[in-house]
């Protein structure tokens, strides 16, 4: 067996151009596959861990259709009047918090325009993990407070103590928050109370409601739709628990993953037909080689192995630089996300199973690829062979 790969290495050596653009039609079919599989990869460990810091324990209560409120500032979406003291007494319900998001006019001395505005309760805080990085949080009493996201702060060129106007109000800066946060760094925080008093309305555009110790979130979640059913007496708002949200967003991201995937498949599948090409072009090169192999008492079986090693090797150099390579590209682009955004917003993807996998799916892919090739030098008659000129 040894001297077949002896004789497959020479066979490729002899040869090196013409070997190293076939390896490099597979290296960016692997790339290609471990680079988009671990990018994948990476969002769905991402989003689990961003679930998991919020807890399965979490519902949110959501419009059930999309409107929009018209005379003032404008809000995002539909909002909804509902009575909190009534819905925290439901059985099951733990601790609340309640938002209004809208645009709304910011003046900060030269600088002015529409921003995207969130009013939110004293507990809203502990299910967005707004991480502070200056200040300090909304108090009890703060009726004209404001905390900013580190990019508008920036932006606006406003510290901890400074003040805006927002829709002609005057606010004092209390505190500045991260990146780490889930909410985007170019957003407003004001009290929940201050943005209802601008927009002249008691609605919330959404409600977070957390599972009390000990009770089933899904079951809890039901007793909250037949609250505000019999409350109601429509089916206008939804609840939904982080475990449902967290299953159709990974659901996406799976159906994305098997796109992209797909297109690195295709470009596989390229890398493939060379090997195959290139190993046609071999056995007709050395037809007259194989002729005097069979005279010397090579069987069919050996020289078939030899052509398939030589193919499988191609695939497998390919697949391991490929490999390397798509691993630093998901290395980079966890790297460059966390850079731009100042947080590790991505998970680094690439895992063992995967380097294997690709790894023995390249020698598969080469192997294959040059089975017909193969097949054809063994089964060439000796004699016509020793003919070839």
């Amino acid at each position: 067996m040894l001297d077949l790969v002896r004789i497959a290495l020479r066979g490729l050596l002899h040869r090196r151009k013409r070997s190293w653009l076939t390896i490099i039609g597979i290296l960016i079919g692997i790339t290609a596959v471990v680079a988009l599989v671990s990018l994948g990869t990476s969002m769905q460990l991402a989003v689990k861990r961003s679930f998991e810091e919020l807890g399965y324990d979490v519902m949110m209560i959501l419009p059930g259709e999309l409107g929009r409120s018209f005379g003032g500032p404008t809000s995002f979406g539909a909002s909804f009047e509902i009575d909190t003291d009534a819905l925290s007494q439901v059985e099951g319900v733990g601790e609340l918090g309640l938002v209004h998001y809208a645009s709304l006019y910011v003046r900060a001395g030269g600088n002015e325009g529409f921003l995207d505005v969130l009013g939110v309760s004293e507990n809203t805080l502990s299910f967005l993990k707004a991480d502070q990085v200056a200040g300090r949080r909304f108090a009890p009493g703060d009726r004209n407070a404001v905390i900013l996201g580190s990019e508008v702060a920036g932006e606006l060129g406003l510290e901890v103590g400074d003040t805006l106007e927002i829709e002609g109000r005057p606010f004092t800066v209390v505190g500045i928050y991260s990146a780490a946060s889930r909410l985007d760094e170019d957003t407003i925080l004001i009290p929940l109370s201050a943005m209802q008093e601008i927009l002249g309305t008691n609605d919330v555009s959404l409600v977070f409601a957390r599972a009390a110790a000990g009770y089933d979130v899904g079951e809890v979640a039901k007793r909250i739709e037949g609250f505000l059913y019999r409350t109601r007496g429509r089916r206008d708002l939804s609840v939904q628990t982080m475990e449902e949200v967290h299953e159709v967003v990974q659901r996406a991201l799976g159906i994305l993953g098997a796109f992209l995937g797909g297109i690195a498949g295709i470009a596989l599948l390229v890398g493939g037909i060379g090997v195959m090409n290139t190993m046609y072009t071999a056995v007709l090169e050395r037809t007259r080689e194989i002729g005097v192999m069979k005279a010397v008492g090579a069987r069919d079986s050996q020289i078939m192995m030899i052509f398939l090693l030589e193919s499988g090797l191609m695939g497998l150099t390919g697949g391991a630089l490929g490999t390397g390579i798509g691993a630093l590209l998901n290395t980079a682009a966890v790297a460059a996300a966390k850079a731009a955004l100042g947080a590790r917003v991505l998970e680094y993807g690439t895992s063992w199973w995967l380097v294997l996998g690709a790894l023995g799916f390249s020698f598969l892919v080469g192997s294959l690829a040059g089975l017909l090739p193969a097949r054809a030098a063994a089964k060439l008659d000796p004699v016509e062979a020793l003919r070839y000129e």
